[in-house]
């Protein structure tokens, strides 16, 4: 898997190509179906202007969507990336310490672990065998490694390796407390995500129940009694503007999508950044979900039509 590291440079181009992606489906609203919005927009009092169609609010969406997933992609792919490497520190530092006890030097133990180390670990620590072999000295060849993996975790490790170059001494045993460390570490986090994560799913269901609710509400509530009111039964002239019940509670189930998905990032790994992939994942559901019944939705009849 990849790793982007954000560097001013490659900001840049993930804010270009977010901006260009959203463009697309605002581009087609702008210049193709500009008449259609104006013509959507409704006042719904207290100076409150909403947009009745379904169509420009999905168009309106799903640019938010396209938008968001450039960040989505590249904070997904680093966050595996950084957390594979976590994930192997602890048996990477237990190796660095049987290779020293057979007897290498720390500098060849890094060389030769890091060559059956899987994953992104290993790589970076192959990087770090290959700047030493061209004359870079160890401390400088990690803390390269350091500059790019900005996680704790990789930090103390540099600390640690460091510390045990420099010093010498009880190399062995520092390199022993350090793997039991990283593997205690590693087993706390993976305990706390287990017991988290039926948690993060709260914001998938009460989503899918919102959905769920909605649907009653417009088939089995608005729709029959605008019905009513429009043969002028039971409540004289009134009149009921479903397509603006249903954009309110379109933008209602969109809020608690982008928010809860933040929420299901925050749960799980300590970042709403972390949660955006989930937002956009609730906000598709969404999306699909009101374009689908302003398309079949009429065809359900949930009560007997007037």
């Amino acid at each position: 898997m990849p790793y982007i590291e954000l560097t001013r440079t490659n900001k840049m181009i993930i804010a270009l190509t977010s901006f260009l992606l959203a463009y697309i489906p605002l581009g087609y609203l702008i210049f193709f179906r500009l008449d259609d919005f104006f013509a959507s927009l409704k006042s719904v009092g207290y100076g409150v202007v909403i947009i009745s169609s379904t169509e420009i609010n999905s168009l309106i969406i799903s640019s938010v969507i396209l938008g968001l997933l450039p960040y989505s992609i590249v904070d997904l792919f680093n966050r595996r990336y950084l957390d594979a490497i976590d994930r192997d520190l602890g048996p990477f530092f237990k190796g660095l310490a049987e290779s020293i006890r057979a007897g290498s030097p720390i500098t060849k133990a890094i060389e030769h672990v890091a060559t059956v180390t899987p994953g992104p670990l290993g790589k970076e620590m192959r990087k770090v065998a290959v700047w030493i072999q061209f004359g870079v000295s160890f401390p400088e060849a990690l803390q390269r490694i350091g500059k790019k993996i900005k996680i704790p975790s990789m930090q103390r490790a540099i600390t640690i390796l460091i510390t045990a170059y420099m010093s010498g001494g009880k190399v062995i045993d520092v390199l022993d407390a350090a793997a039991e460390m990283y593997s205690l570490l590693r087993g706390y986090e993976e305990e706390k995500r287990t017991h988290i994560s039926p948690y993060s799913w709260i914001s998938y269901i009460s989503i899918g129940i919102f959905l769920f609710i909605t649907f009653i509400l417009i088939y089995a509530f608005f729709f029959p009694l605008s019905k009513l009111m429009a043969i002028g039964t039971a409540i004289g002239q009134m009149e009921i503007d479903v397509e603006s019940y249903k954009s309110i509670l379109y933008y209602t189930v969109a809020l608690e999508a982008f928010f809860g998905g933040l929420i299901v990032g925050k749960l799980r790994v300590g970042s709403i950044y972390s949660g955006l992939k989930h937002s956009l994942i609730l906000l598709l559901i969404s999306m699909l979900f009101f374009t689908t019944i302003e398309m079949y939705g009429e065809q359900i009849q949930i009560f007997p039509t007037f």
